[in-house]
Protein backbone atom coordinates (compact mmCIF):
# COMPACT_ATOMS: atom_id res chain seq x y z
CA UNK A 1 0.00 0.00 0.00
CA UNK A 2 1.42 3.69 -0.86
CA UNK A 3 2.25 6.73 1.10
CA UNK A 4 -0.84 8.13 0.33
CA UNK A 5 -3.29 5.37 0.43
CA UNK A 6 -2.11 4.81 4.31
CA UNK A 7 -2.76 8.48 4.59
CA UNK A 8 -6.22 8.52 2.79
CA UNK A 9 -6.81 6.12 5.24
CA UNK A 10 -5.64 7.40 8.33
CA UNK A 11 -7.77 10.51 7.75
CA UNK A 12 -10.62 8.70 6.71
CA UNK A 13 -10.79 6.87 9.82
CA UNK A 14 -10.43 9.83 12.17
CA UNK A 15 -13.20 11.75 9.91
CA UNK A 16 -15.65 8.53 10.18
CA UNK A 17 -15.23 8.29 14.03
CA UNK A 18 -14.69 11.59 14.86
CA UNK A 19 -11.35 10.57 17.02
CA UNK A 20 -7.73 12.39 16.99
CA UNK A 21 -5.33 11.85 14.40
CA UNK A 22 -1.90 10.10 15.97
CA UNK A 23 0.59 11.70 17.37
CA UNK A 24 2.98 10.99 14.83
CA UNK A 25 0.47 12.37 11.92
CA UNK A 26 2.59 14.76 9.88
CA UNK A 27 1.35 17.12 7.24
CA UNK A 28 4.10 16.51 4.65
CA UNK A 29 2.41 14.63 2.15
CA UNK A 30 0.94 15.20 -1.77
CA UNK A 31 -2.25 16.12 -0.26
CA UNK A 32 -3.36 16.77 -4.00
CA UNK A 33 -3.67 13.35 -4.97
CA UNK A 34 -4.78 12.22 -1.45
CA UNK A 35 -7.95 14.00 -2.22
CA UNK A 36 -8.09 12.98 -5.79
CA UNK A 37 -8.33 9.52 -3.89
CA UNK A 38 -10.89 10.52 -1.77
CA UNK A 39 -12.83 11.91 -4.40
CA UNK A 40 -12.45 8.36 -6.08
CA UNK A 41 -13.61 6.76 -3.78
CA UNK A 42 -16.42 8.92 -2.82
CA UNK A 43 -15.27 10.29 0.29
CA UNK A 44 -14.09 13.76 -0.82
CA UNK A 45 -16.28 15.71 1.18
CA UNK A 46 -15.56 13.21 4.73
CA UNK A 47 -11.61 14.06 4.03
CA UNK A 48 -11.77 17.29 3.16
CA UNK A 49 -13.35 18.42 6.40
CA UNK A 50 -10.52 16.34 8.30
CA UNK A 51 -8.15 17.98 6.42
CA UNK A 52 -9.97 21.54 6.97
CA UNK A 53 -10.11 20.20 10.72
CA UNK A 54 -6.62 19.98 11.14
CA UNK A 55 -4.51 22.32 13.77
CA UNK A 56 -3.13 26.08 12.67
CA UNK A 57 0.24 24.43 13.02
CA UNK A 58 -0.51 21.28 10.50
CA UNK A 59 -2.42 23.47 8.21
CA UNK A 60 0.78 25.55 7.15
CA UNK A 61 2.13 22.62 5.17
CA UNK A 62 -1.66 22.67 2.99
CA UNK A 63 -1.44 24.87 0.25
CA UNK A 64 -4.13 27.30 0.18
CA UNK A 65 -5.89 26.27 -3.23
CA UNK A 66 -6.31 22.50 -1.51
CA UNK A 67 -7.88 24.37 1.52
CA UNK A 68 -10.01 26.54 -0.73
CA UNK A 69 -10.92 23.29 -2.93
CA UNK A 70 -11.68 21.84 0.11
CA UNK A 71 -14.08 23.97 1.58
CA UNK A 72 -15.45 24.10 -1.94
CA UNK A 73 -16.24 20.47 -1.84
CA UNK A 74 -17.56 20.65 1.38
CA UNK A 75 -20.33 23.22 0.29
CA UNK A 76 -21.19 21.55 -2.86
CA UNK A 77 -21.93 18.21 -1.28
CA UNK A 78 -24.10 20.77 1.86
CA UNK A 79 -26.32 22.16 -1.54
CA UNK A 80 -26.38 18.71 -3.69
CA UNK A 81 -28.24 17.24 -0.15
CA UNK A 82 -30.75 20.31 0.31
CA UNK A 83 -31.48 20.11 -3.85
CA UNK A 84 -32.22 16.22 -3.39
CA UNK A 85 -33.80 16.81 -0.18
CA UNK A 86 -36.11 18.60 -2.02
CA UNK A 87 -36.84 16.73 -4.49
CA UNK A 88 -37.43 13.54 -1.98
CA UNK A 89 -39.80 15.26 -0.12
CA UNK A 90 -42.22 16.41 -3.05
CA UNK A 91 -41.75 12.19 -4.56
CA UNK A 92 -42.30 10.98 -1.01
CA UNK A 93 -45.44 12.90 -0.53
CA UNK A 94 -47.00 12.24 -4.14
CA UNK A 95 -46.50 8.78 -3.33
CA UNK A 96 -47.77 9.03 0.11
CA UNK A 97 -50.76 10.41 -1.43
CA UNK A 98 -51.33 8.14 -4.12
CA UNK A 99 -51.55 5.58 -1.48
CA UNK A 100 -48.22 4.28 -1.71
CA UNK A 101 -45.51 3.47 1.39
CA UNK A 102 -42.63 3.84 0.29
CA UNK A 103 -39.20 2.62 1.84
CA UNK A 104 -35.36 4.93 1.60
CA UNK A 105 -32.65 2.87 0.50
CA UNK A 106 -29.25 3.20 0.41
CA UNK A 107 -27.40 6.36 0.69
CA UNK A 108 -29.36 9.37 1.75
CA UNK A 109 -30.71 7.75 4.69
CA UNK A 110 -27.09 5.91 5.22
CA UNK A 111 -26.12 9.68 6.03
CA UNK A 112 -28.33 10.02 9.29
CA UNK A 113 -25.39 7.01 10.50
CA UNK A 114 -23.17 9.81 9.94
CA UNK A 115 -21.48 12.55 12.07
CA UNK A 116 -22.91 15.41 9.90
CA UNK A 117 -25.10 13.35 6.87
CA UNK A 118 -23.91 16.64 4.50
CA UNK A 119 -20.66 14.97 4.50
CA UNK A 120 -21.62 11.75 3.00
CA UNK A 121 -22.26 12.11 -0.84
CA UNK A 122 -24.73 11.37 -2.64
CA UNK A 123 -26.17 11.18 -6.15
CA UNK A 124 -29.67 9.95 -6.23
CA UNK A 125 -32.83 8.99 -4.42
CA UNK A 126 -33.78 5.49 -3.95
CA UNK A 127 -37.02 4.22 -2.98
CA UNK A 128 -38.61 0.70 -2.57
CA UNK A 129 -42.09 0.18 -3.43
CA UNK A 130 -42.49 -3.19 -4.18
CA UNK A 131 -44.11 -5.04 -7.21
CA UNK A 132 -47.58 -4.31 -6.71
CA UNK A 133 -46.96 -0.76 -6.76
CA UNK A 134 -44.14 -0.64 -9.31
CA UNK A 135 -46.97 0.74 -12.12
CA UNK A 136 -48.77 3.21 -10.26
CA UNK A 137 -45.71 4.63 -8.61
CA UNK A 138 -44.25 5.31 -11.88
CA UNK A 139 -47.72 6.80 -13.04
CA UNK A 140 -47.61 8.72 -9.97
CA UNK A 141 -43.55 10.35 -10.29
CA UNK A 142 -44.39 10.77 -13.64
CA UNK A 143 -47.31 13.14 -12.78
CA UNK A 144 -45.17 14.47 -10.34
CA UNK A 145 -42.55 15.67 -12.40
CA UNK A 146 -43.59 16.05 -15.55
CA UNK A 147 -40.55 17.69 -16.58
CA UNK A 148 -38.41 15.00 -15.73
CA UNK A 149 -36.41 12.41 -18.17
CA UNK A 150 -38.20 9.19 -17.92
CA UNK A 151 -38.42 5.87 -19.38
CA UNK A 152 -41.37 2.85 -19.92
CA UNK A 153 -41.02 1.02 -16.74
CA UNK A 154 -41.93 -2.47 -18.81
CA UNK A 155 -38.28 -1.71 -20.60
CA UNK A 156 -36.52 -0.07 -18.04
CA UNK A 157 -33.59 -2.02 -16.10
CA UNK A 158 -34.56 -5.11 -14.42
CA UNK A 159 -34.72 -4.02 -10.96
CA UNK A 160 -36.28 -0.36 -10.60
CA UNK A 161 -37.78 2.32 -12.62
CA UNK A 162 -35.64 5.90 -12.92
CA UNK A 163 -36.96 9.18 -13.15
CA UNK A 164 -33.91 11.65 -14.06
CA UNK A 165 -34.09 15.44 -13.13
CA UNK A 166 -30.88 17.25 -14.62
CA UNK A 167 -28.06 15.80 -12.18
CA UNK A 168 -30.73 13.75 -10.12
CA UNK A 169 -31.88 10.90 -10.31
CA UNK A 170 -34.75 8.75 -8.55
CA UNK A 171 -34.73 5.20 -8.80
CA UNK A 172 -37.87 3.84 -7.63
CA UNK A 173 -37.15 0.04 -6.82
CA UNK A 174 -39.64 -2.83 -7.26
CA UNK A 175 -37.02 -4.43 -5.92
CA UNK A 176 -33.94 -4.02 -3.96
CA UNK A 177 -31.09 -6.47 -5.06
CA UNK A 178 -31.77 -9.69 -7.12
CA UNK A 179 -29.44 -13.03 -7.64
CA UNK A 180 -28.78 -14.75 -10.71
CA UNK A 181 -29.86 -18.37 -9.32
CA UNK A 182 -33.43 -18.72 -8.38
CA UNK A 183 -33.64 -20.21 -4.75
CA UNK A 184 -31.55 -17.66 -3.63
CA UNK A 185 -34.00 -14.43 -5.06
CA UNK A 186 -36.22 -16.43 -3.91
CA UNK A 187 -34.86 -16.50 -0.18
CA UNK A 188 -33.88 -13.02 -0.19
CA UNK A 189 -37.41 -12.11 -1.36
CA UNK A 190 -38.74 -13.50 1.67
CA UNK A 191 -36.41 -11.41 3.56
CA UNK A 192 -37.19 -8.40 2.11
CA UNK A 193 -40.92 -8.80 2.46
CA UNK A 194 -40.44 -9.24 5.91
CA UNK A 195 -38.19 -6.24 6.47
CA UNK A 196 -40.45 -3.90 4.53
CA UNK A 197 -43.44 -4.54 6.47
CA UNK A 198 -41.28 -3.72 9.77
CA UNK A 199 -39.57 -0.55 7.90
CA UNK A 200 -38.23 1.44 11.13
CA UNK A 201 -38.90 5.45 10.99
CA UNK A 202 -35.73 7.66 10.47
CA UNK A 203 -36.93 11.37 10.58
CA UNK A 204 -39.95 11.57 8.72
CA UNK A 205 -39.23 8.72 6.38
CA UNK A 206 -38.91 4.88 6.81
CA UNK A 207 -35.87 2.81 6.24
CA UNK A 208 -35.27 -0.96 6.26
CA UNK A 209 -35.29 -3.22 9.31
CA UNK A 210 -31.88 -2.61 10.66
CA UNK A 211 -30.42 -6.46 10.21
CA UNK A 212 -32.06 -6.80 6.48
CA UNK A 213 -30.82 -3.16 5.96
CA UNK A 214 -27.22 -4.73 7.13
CA UNK A 215 -27.62 -7.25 4.76
CA UNK A 216 -29.00 -5.54 1.96
CA UNK A 217 -26.22 -2.22 2.36
CA UNK A 218 -23.20 -5.38 2.12
CA UNK A 219 -25.10 -7.14 -1.26
CA UNK A 220 -25.82 -3.75 -2.85
CA UNK A 221 -21.66 -3.19 -2.76
CA UNK A 222 -20.56 -6.71 -3.70
CA UNK A 223 -23.03 -6.67 -6.41
CA UNK A 224 -21.36 -3.52 -7.32
CA UNK A 225 -17.74 -4.89 -7.65
CA UNK A 226 -19.07 -7.90 -9.26
CA UNK A 227 -20.50 -6.17 -12.39
CA UNK A 228 -18.92 -2.63 -12.21
CA UNK A 229 -17.01 -1.40 -9.15
CA UNK A 230 -17.24 -0.57 -5.47
CA UNK A 231 -15.98 2.07 -3.52
CA UNK A 232 -14.59 2.87 -0.12
CA UNK A 233 -17.91 4.58 1.04
CA UNK A 234 -20.10 1.71 0.25
CA UNK A 235 -17.47 -0.32 2.50
CA UNK A 236 -17.61 3.00 5.11
CA UNK A 237 -21.84 2.97 5.00
CA UNK A 238 -21.46 -0.31 6.23
CA UNK A 239 -19.34 0.58 9.05
CA UNK A 240 -21.18 3.42 10.17
CA UNK A 241 -24.87 1.44 9.94
CA UNK A 242 -23.05 -2.00 12.05
CA UNK A 243 -21.60 0.66 14.72
CA UNK A 244 -25.47 1.60 15.25
CA UNK A 245 -26.61 -1.89 16.03
CA UNK A 246 -29.64 -1.29 18.37
CA UNK A 247 -30.10 -5.12 18.94
CA UNK A 248 -26.31 -6.22 19.87
CA UNK A 249 -23.87 -8.17 17.89
CA UNK A 250 -25.11 -11.77 18.97
CA UNK A 251 -28.74 -11.09 17.48
CA UNK A 252 -26.98 -9.82 13.94
CA UNK A 253 -24.30 -12.38 13.90
CA UNK A 254 -26.88 -14.82 14.00
CA UNK A 255 -28.96 -12.95 11.20
CA UNK A 256 -26.01 -12.88 8.83
CA UNK A 257 -24.58 -16.01 9.32
CA UNK A 258 -27.90 -18.03 8.35
CA UNK A 259 -28.68 -16.04 5.56
CA UNK A 260 -25.43 -15.29 4.33
CA UNK A 261 -24.48 -19.02 4.21
CA UNK A 262 -27.79 -19.47 2.25
CA UNK A 263 -26.72 -16.77 -0.67
CA UNK A 264 -23.09 -18.37 -0.97
CA UNK A 265 -21.55 -14.72 0.45
CA UNK A 266 -20.10 -15.87 4.20
CA UNK A 267 -16.83 -15.90 2.71
CA UNK A 268 -17.39 -12.21 0.58
CA UNK A 269 -18.52 -10.53 3.81
CA UNK A 270 -15.63 -11.58 5.74
CA UNK A 271 -13.27 -9.88 2.96
CA UNK A 272 -15.79 -6.85 3.39
CA UNK A 273 -15.15 -7.03 7.75
CA UNK A 274 -11.13 -8.06 7.56
CA UNK A 275 -11.11 -4.27 5.21
CA UNK A 276 -13.68 -2.72 7.55
CA UNK A 277 -11.49 -3.91 10.60
CA UNK A 278 -8.05 -3.16 9.60
CA UNK A 279 -8.43 -0.28 7.44
CA UNK A 280 -12.09 1.38 8.39
CA UNK A 281 -11.02 1.15 12.29
CA UNK A 282 -14.10 -0.93 13.06
CA UNK A 283 -13.52 -3.07 16.65
CA UNK A 284 -13.33 -6.47 15.90
CA UNK A 285 -15.59 -7.32 19.10
CA UNK A 286 -17.95 -5.08 17.19
CA UNK A 287 -17.56 -6.46 13.28
CA UNK A 288 -19.75 -10.17 13.12
CA UNK A 289 -17.91 -12.67 11.41
CA UNK A 290 -14.77 -10.86 11.31
CA UNK A 291 -11.27 -13.14 10.69
CA UNK A 292 -8.06 -12.63 9.77
CA UNK A 293 -8.20 -15.94 8.03
CA UNK A 294 -9.02 -14.19 4.31
CA UNK A 295 -6.20 -11.74 4.68
CA UNK A 296 -4.99 -12.13 1.38
CA UNK A 297 -8.17 -12.13 -0.36
CA UNK A 298 -8.99 -9.15 1.00
CA UNK A 299 -5.93 -7.34 0.66
CA UNK A 300 -6.58 -8.29 -2.91
CA UNK A 301 -10.05 -7.13 -2.95
CA UNK A 302 -9.15 -3.59 -1.31
CA UNK A 303 -6.26 -3.36 -3.83
CA UNK A 304 -8.85 -3.78 -6.64
CA UNK A 305 -11.50 -1.15 -4.99
CA UNK A 306 -8.64 1.50 -4.90
CA UNK A 307 -7.79 0.99 -8.15
CA UNK A 308 -11.28 1.82 -9.57
CA UNK A 309 -11.24 -0.92 -12.08
CA UNK A 310 -14.85 -0.76 -13.69
CA UNK A 311 -15.97 -4.03 -15.24
CA UNK A 312 -19.27 -2.14 -16.49
CA UNK A 313 -16.69 -0.41 -19.50
CA UNK A 314 -16.46 -3.31 -22.19
CA UNK A 315 -13.52 -3.60 -24.80
CA UNK A 316 -13.80 -0.98 -27.63
CA UNK A 317 -13.10 -3.42 -30.47
CA UNK A 318 -16.73 -4.28 -32.00
CA UNK A 319 -18.59 -7.30 -31.38
CA UNK A 320 -19.28 -9.23 -34.10
CA UNK A 321 -23.11 -8.56 -36.17
CA UNK A 322 -23.65 -12.01 -36.01
CA UNK A 323 -26.42 -12.89 -33.49
CA UNK A 324 -24.46 -16.38 -32.19
CA UNK A 325 -20.79 -14.44 -32.78
CA UNK A 326 -21.48 -11.89 -30.58
CA UNK A 327 -23.26 -14.16 -27.93
CA UNK A 328 -19.81 -16.05 -28.08
CA UNK A 329 -17.92 -12.78 -28.50
CA UNK A 330 -19.98 -11.28 -24.90
CA UNK A 331 -19.44 -14.76 -23.45
CA UNK A 332 -15.60 -14.38 -23.66
CA UNK A 333 -15.87 -11.25 -21.85
CA UNK A 334 -17.89 -12.89 -18.82
CA UNK A 335 -15.36 -15.37 -18.65
CA UNK A 336 -12.42 -13.30 -18.33
CA UNK A 337 -14.43 -11.39 -15.73
CA UNK A 338 -15.26 -14.72 -13.67
CA UNK A 339 -11.56 -15.81 -13.61
CA UNK A 340 -11.07 -11.99 -11.92
CA UNK A 341 -13.97 -12.52 -9.80
CA UNK A 342 -13.03 -15.90 -9.02
CA UNK A 343 -9.53 -15.29 -8.11
CA UNK A 344 -11.07 -13.10 -5.14
CA UNK A 345 -13.98 -15.23 -4.40
CA UNK A 346 -14.32 -18.77 -5.94
CA UNK A 347 -16.73 -20.05 -4.48
CA UNK A 348 -19.10 -17.01 -5.14
CA UNK A 349 -17.94 -16.83 -8.51
CA UNK A 350 -18.54 -21.00 -9.27
CA UNK A 351 -22.57 -20.52 -7.97
CA UNK A 352 -23.13 -17.60 -9.59
CA UNK A 353 -21.35 -17.12 -12.54
CA UNK A 354 -22.45 -20.66 -13.54
CA UNK A 355 -25.95 -20.15 -13.02
CA UNK A 356 -25.70 -16.55 -14.74
CA UNK A 357 -24.40 -18.28 -18.56
CA UNK A 358 -27.08 -20.86 -17.60
CA UNK A 359 -29.95 -18.34 -17.56
CA UNK A 360 -28.21 -16.90 -20.39
CA UNK A 361 -27.98 -19.70 -22.92
CA UNK A 362 -32.00 -20.47 -22.18
CA UNK A 363 -33.07 -16.85 -22.86
CA UNK A 364 -30.95 -17.18 -26.14
CA UNK A 365 -32.64 -20.71 -27.16
CA UNK A 366 -36.33 -18.31 -26.58
CA UNK A 367 -35.15 -15.77 -29.07
CA UNK A 368 -35.06 -13.21 -25.29
CA UNK A 369 -32.60 -10.48 -25.43
CA UNK A 370 -33.55 -8.55 -22.36
CA UNK A 371 -34.64 -9.56 -18.81
CA UNK A 372 -38.21 -8.44 -18.59
CA UNK A 373 -40.84 -8.62 -15.93
CA UNK A 374 -43.61 -11.38 -16.58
Amino acid sequence: MTTIEKTYFTLLRAAVWQTPLPASFEAQTPWQDILHLAIRQGTGSLIAERLLTLSAQQQIALPAALLMQCKALCGQNMMQRQRLMAVFKQAWKALQKAGIEPVLLKGFGLAEYYHDPELRQCGDIDIFVGKDAYHPGAETLRRTFPEALHFDEEADYFKHYNLVLGDISIEMHRVSAMFAHPKDSAHYEQLETEAMAKAQPQQWWRVPEWKFNVLFVFFHSWEHWLTETACIRQLTDLAVLIAHNPSGKNELEAYLRTNLKHLHLTRAWQLYAYIMVHYLGMNPEQCPLYTAACANKAEQLLAQILQGKDRSQKPKNNAPKNVLLRKLYTLGIRLSEAYDIARIEPQYARHTIATTFRQSWERFKRGENTRRWE
